[in-house]
């Protein structure tokens, strides 16, 4: 089976560096103890004070992952990819979201993306898919996330409560006339958020 060998470079936005610090506001109320009373007509003061929670919003998963890709691959997706473990670090659920994904294929002449997973001949689709059955990469693509090739996109990958550990693995499938010789770098922009578990 001729296998090509393709990058997938799971880059950060700079500023999140799958770290986010999300600032929460609570309001707690003060010793209520003391009184006074204000009569009819006069005026008086009252102390409010507020207390600031902060909340560390904290992921990690791998910043470089390979993969190979080829129409000799048995099953319908036809990449074969390491697991991506991913772990909420934080003590909130949070959520993993693609806001954009660069999508190079200068190396590789005359071929289109696919963002929606269906190929024509020439086309290529990529996406990623949460793990179903653990250490086993998936055989279909039922329920893969495509990644849209340079543009915004807001698609959600992965929930995880507090603490939780999950993985994923990159999906794909390729038409008959893409070359088995080259390769491609697809860099997706992972964004992390607080969420409530549904």
């Amino acid at each position: 089976m001729k296998r090509k060998t393709r990058f997938l470079q799971l880059a950060l936005a700079a500023s999140l560096l799958f770290s986010a610090a999300a600032n929460t506001s609570s309001l707690f109320a003060a010793d209520a103890t003391s009184t006074r009373d204000i009569p009819v007509g006069g005026s008086g003061q009252m102390e409010m004070v507020g207390t600031i929670d902060p909340t560390i919003l904290s992921v990690t998963m791998p910043t470089f992952v390979p993969f190979n890709i080829s129409n000799g691959v048995s099953t319908q997706n036809k990449v074969i990819s390491p697991r991506i473990n991913v772990k909420n670090n934080s003590n909130v659920p949070v959520r993993v979201d693609v806001t954009y994904t660069k999508v190079d294929l200068d190396k590789i002449k005359n071929i289109e993306w696919s963002d929606n997973g269906t190929v024509g001949a020439n086309q290529i689709a990529i996406g990623l898919k949460q793990e179903e059955t653990k250490n086993q990469m998936p055989a279909n693509l039922t329920q893969a996330r495509w990644l849209a090739a340079n543009k915004k996109q807001d698609m959600n990958v992965m929930v995880l409560d507090a603490n939780q550990e999950g993985a994923m693995y990159v999906v794909g499938t390729l038409g008959q006339a893409v070359s088995e010789n080259a390769t491609f770098n697809v860099t997706p922009t992972f964004v992390v958020s607080r969420t409530s578990i549904q």
